[in-house]
């Protein structure tokens, strides 16, 4: 399923629409970028610049907190997680959905093949959860 989703991405790319993407936009590389009493700024660092599709930022919250999924409903928390990211930011859920599935799967892939295999099983059970029902859309 994940490399169908990437055969997806790959064929939805549009150079026009495509934006320079951080490429790894999670809590670990933002700062606070403000002083005590401004009102709290943020800025990302250690950025990866991908030219890519705007989709492909909102991965990473896709893939991140997977405790939390697995606390509940993985498929239902996921398609929450995805719909509020589309309706706060205007892109299109769909290309959300495959993207943080991609993240989860190579993430999770990437942490056993580093022998990391307790990290590697949330990612893991989360994609598993995901990839047994339907295609989101």
């Amino acid at each position: 399923m994940a490399l169908a989703f990437a055969a997806a991405r790959r064929a939805a790319f549009a150079p026009h629409t495509a934006v320079l993407a951080h490429g790894d936009a999670h809590a670990g590389n933002l700062l606070l970028a403000s002083a005590e009493g401004e009102p709290r700024r943020y800025k990302f660092v250690d950025p990866e610049g991908l030219f890519i599709e705007r989709a492909y930022d909102l991965a990473i919250p896709m893939r991140e907190w997977g405790t939390e999924l697995l606390e509940g409903n993985p498929l239902a928390l996921g398609h929450r997680r995805c719909a509020l990211l589309a309706r706060l930011t205007g892109v299109e859920p769909e290309a959300i959905w495959q993207w943080g599935f991609i993240e989860r799967v190579s993430t999770g892939l990437h942490l056993r093949e580093l022998g990391w295999e307790a990290e590697s099983r949330e990612y893991l059970a989360v994609a598993e959860a995901w990839a047994a029902a339907e295609p989101h859309g």
